[in-house]
């Protein structure tokens, strides 16, 4: 069964004509859905009852998580050319619409030709497209062995990213050798050494700028006792996403969370009001599980990294520092050359803790920060976190695509159940708020959108390869490895091109790579003791100083520059 998943604004169809011999009868010529999970669903021969099952279910869970209107089921046969027999493709599309489920489930008829409106959602997991079969569904054989094992290595491969957009992040990352996506981790990157470069180069921008706004950098385990959890209320509003590992002391949880951790170090010892706030940041791992068929290259990951930040403040301190936020925040896109827009997200009355006074009270002071700070902003009514409402940043890219990452989040319930105290002015103990936020939120994904940001072009602090060095033959290669060696002596992340390729080979495959600069040297360079240098923009500069070239683009990396010198 092949599936394009739809998360729409709107769908519209017109019945036009039979389509073949087995249609169902209709009752509207006309028909329109709004905010609606949309499967275009092709039946393929050798279909079960077993896949049907898994793929409605796939996507009544997924919209539950998007908080849809339904799930709508379109008849679509052109996603293969291996189709069922209609009348069995017709009884396995009424049992996926007969299903029983507390999101509801809509078909469109089956068997009509129809002309068709849609209106797609903008965000990453807005389509997606799906495959399932059995062999692709198996169970592993859970019982013991009898003599020798034979291992199955068959998901120990490389997961295909061929076919996609030549500007999605997984085929630039792939023709970059950034990162790879291995079935045997599913959901988990593996960071290519180029990759890690770009990840180690975000932290440490991030942790300069930590350090200018006065944040202490922690660190805390990686697995604690679901008791933490079930305080935290995590367990009882999130353990559906929580990894969970079995241990003899008890049950184990993988923080999908670093809050609960973070709260459990200030709880070591007493606090005065002096000592407020108390700012944290923490670039541990992070596990969420979630449904397979919603993850997508950095995009949606199981594994992450946030830049995630725990401030306790007084309550009067409260918008002064969310004010400060702002223009953290406002300052790490501003690198980036990004905009973006602001967004409060209001409490679920379905899934929430506390009172409604303190979430009422917390919403105020989240209005009250962006108005001094002079943003508009819109509301996500019951979008926010099960113990605070928040604030959401989402960027703007260069193809005028929205991406939520940052987040500014207002907790008056985790320091009132963990009973966490500071000594006030007037000798008592008073109960802190805590603020949850994120810059860049999940690593993973921020890279994925850059990527696809820059369409691959990253400016020169963050490319993998800086500079690369072309002789123009083997007789300047000595010449060649002089300014190597005094590039590399500077920290710029330098290569020389030594190969016998010809020189319109190695000068493509360094253009191929994205390369901002390549420098070019032969017999005018090497007694000029000059280079000529070619930028990613197709500028050419001849008879450059080594030491001029060197003194600019350390003055561009170390200013973070998003534009080049040459």
């Amino acid at each position: 069964m092949r599936i394009l998943q739809l998360d729409v604004h709107r769908i519209e169809y017109r019945i036009v004509k039979p389509e073949s011999d087995v249609h169902e009868e209709v009752e509207r010529m006309d028909q329109s859905f709004d905010n609606v999970i949309v499967l275009l669903t092709t039946i393929e021969a050798g279909d079960t009852d077993e896949i049907a099952d898994k793929a409605i279910s796939n996507a009544t869970e997924f919209a539950k998580r998007q908080k849809s209107g339904g799930v709508l089921i379109y008849p679509f046969a052109h996603l293969s050319d291996n189709l069922e027999d209609p009348r069995k493709a017709l009884n396995l599309i009424k049992r996926m619409r007969e299903r029983e489920s507390d999101v509801k489930i809509y078909s469109a008829p089956f068997g009509w030709n129809k002309s068709l409106k849609l209106d797609v959602k903008g965000y990453p997991l807005a389509e997606q497209s799906k495959h399932y079969s059995a062999g692709g569904d198996r169970e592993v054989d859970k019982r013991k062995p009898r003599g020798k094992a034979v291992m199955d290595t068959s998901i120990l491969k490389k997961s295909d990213w061929s076919g996609l957009a030549d500007g999605d992040h997984r085929s630039i990352g792939d023709r970059l050798d950034l990162y790879s996506a291995q079935e045997i981790s599913p959901g988990m990157v593996y960071w290519h050494p180029k990759g890690h470069i770009i990840y180690r180069e975000l932290v440490r921008m991030l942790r300069e700028r930590y350090e200018q706004y006065e944040y202490l950098e922690i660190s805390t385990p990686t697995l604690a006792n679901v008791a933490l959890w079930h305080v935290s209320g995590h367990y009882e509003h999130y353990n559906e996403n929580m990894f969970a590992v079995d241990y003899e002391s008890g049950m184990m949880g993988m923080k999908p969370m670093n809050c609960p951790s973070t709260i459990m170090i200030y709880k070591t010892r007493k606090w005065s009001y002096r000592e407020l706030p108390f700012r944290t940041v923490v670039f541990d791992r992070l596990y969420r599980k979630e449904l397979s068929g919603t993850l997508g290259g950095l995009l949606r990951v199981q594994e992450m990294t946030q830049d995630d930040g725990h401030i306790f403040v007084r309550e009067d301190q409260l918008e002064s520092e969310i004010s400060s936020i702002i223009r953290f925040i406002s300052e790490v896109y501003g690198i980036f050359g990004m905009r973006y827009i602001t967004k409060i997200s209001t409490k679920d009355p379905n899934n929430y803790m506390g009172d409604d006074a303190l979430w009422e009270r917390a919403t105020d002071v989240l209005r009250r920060a962006l108005g001094a700070n002079g943003l508009e902003y819109g509301v996500k009514e019951g979008d926010a976190s099960f113990y605070g409402p928040k604030i959401d940043f989402s960027v703007i890219d260069s193809a005028n695509r929205e991406w939520q990452c940052a987040t500014i989040q207002l907790d008056y319930q985790l320091p009132l159940r963990f009973g966490i105290t500071y000594t006030g002015e007037d000798g008592k103990e008073h109960s802190p708020v805590l603020i949850h936020r994120a810059a860049l939120g999940s690593l993973e994904r921020f890279i994925g959108v850059m990527i696809e940001h820059y369409a691959g072009n990253l400016p020169l602090w963050l490319s993998p390869e800086q500079v690369r060095i072309i002789p123009i033959s083997e007789g300047f290669s000595d010449y060649a490895e002089r300014i190597y060696r005094t590039l590399r002596s500077r920290r710029i992340r330098a290569n020389l091109d030594r190969s016998d390729k010809t020189l319109d080979y190695r000068i493509r495959d360094a253009k191929m790579h994205k390369l901002p600069y390549i420098i070019i040297v032969g017999k005018n360079e090497m007694e000029s003791n000059t280079i000529t240098v070619r930028s990613r923009s197709g500028n050419q500069v001849k008879e450059l100083s080594p030491e001029l070239f060197l003194e600019r683009i350390i003055g561009e990396i170390e200013s973070r520059s998003n534009t080049l010198s040459y």
